[in-house]
């Protein structure tokens, strides 16, 4: 559900505008997950929504919920019987973030990611990929989980400058004061590197936060690793970003995963530092050192002791950087694992 659906129904229905309010004020801010729980509504009427207007275009197929219960992956089907994944997390106390999907599976091909093994089938509507929003609102409040939803990441299936018009419009949804109501700060969007949607972007929404799917600062590494480096290679990169950082003023994570001697030695660290240096200014970067998360693939995860070398160098060259904690291991819900390979 999103406000160009709520409108669309006001009109087919004959309703009046005020009503739009109540459904907004329902479905956004109290989380509804029936229209039964609408009663602003007449029964009548909730009872013909409830079989012609379904408040989510998606609904749960599985939860799988971690040892710990700081994350919760939910494979959510679609009207066309298609699968993904979106994932609850919460990386610290009082805090939870939504990491949701852009597409059915990921035509980026990333060696080290389990998505890339689906390939492309479809990208999702803009409806479908806020709607993954709404669905862990309403999971939080049916389960009467003590939580609060803060953030939202675009980190999950897909490349989302591959689908950028319906990822910008789902945006545009987010920040709506109206439905979801979400502080553009509140918003992170990660890319393999697709470079005009990063120029866009920037002028678009100069305060949703970016995160680049770095993983490897040369480029005939990066290109093994990443087949999308061939195309838009590091130097046009960090022209990209040096772009966005004079537009935005506004700090980039630099996503890196470290993998067993491959890209996890101190050289590689000092190509971390040389590709660093080539953005300016430097000071905004942050570096997210990612512990890989094991899929079928021929890649093998780096030790916490190299992980916590390869930082401390990073440190001592003054680049910002930091170990990311790895929520949802036990049930394939961390970085790099999602992948729904049983597709209608």
């Amino acid at each position: 559900m999103d406000s160009e659906r709520i409108e669309k129904i006001i009109e087919e229905y004959g309703l009046q505008k005020f009503r739009a309010n109540q459904m907004k004020d329902a479905i956004f801010n109290k989380s509804v997950s029936s229209y039964d729980e609408i009663s602003t509504l007449k029964k009548d009427l909730r009872e013909k929504l409830k079989v012609e207007q379904p408040l989510l275009c998606l609904e749960e197929h599985k939860i799988f919920k971690s040892s710990d219960k700081r994350t919760y992956k939910a494979l959510l089907k679609l009207e066309d019987g298609r699968i993904i994944e979106s994932v609850l997390m919460s990386p610290k106390p009082d805090h939870w973030t939504a990491c949701i999907s852009s597409q059915v599976g990921c035509a980026m091909a990333c060696t080290f990611c389990a998505t890339g093994t689906m390939g492309l089938l479809r990208n999702l509507s803009s409806e479908e990929i806020s709607d993954q929003v709404l669905f862990w609102r309403q999971f939080i409040q049916k389960n009467g989980i003590d939580a609060r939803l803060n953030n939202v990441v675009y980190m999950g299936m897909g490349e989302p400058f591959h689908n950028k018009t319906k990822v910008f419009n789902s945006i545009e949804e987010l920040k709506n004061p109206e439905t979801f109501n979400m502080g553009s700060r509140h918003i992170s969007v990660s890319t393999s590197g697709l470079l005009k949607p990063i120029y866009e972007m920037a002028e678009r929404f100069p305060q949703v936060n970016l995160a680049i799917s770095l993983h490897a600062a040369n480029d005939d590494l990066r290109t093994g690793m990443m087949p999308v480096n061939k195309t838009f290679p590091l130097e046009k990169l960090a022209e990209a970003l040096t772009f966005y950082l004079d537009k935005t003023n506004r700090k980039i994570f630099l996503e890196y995963i470290l993998l067993d001697n491959e890209n996890d030695t101190l050289k590689h660290a000092d190509e971390l530092v040389d590709f660093a240096s080539k953005v300016k200014p430097s000071k905004l970067l942050h570096v997210n050192l990612i512990v890989y998360n094991q899929t079928d693939s021929s890649h093998r995860q780096a030790s916490r002791e190299t992980a916590t070398r390869f930082k401390d160098y990073l440190l001592d060259k003054g680049v910002s950087a930091t170990i990311r904690k790895n929520l949802g291991r036990d049930i394939d819900g961390a970085c790099g694992q999602l992948a729904v390979l049983d597709q209608k």
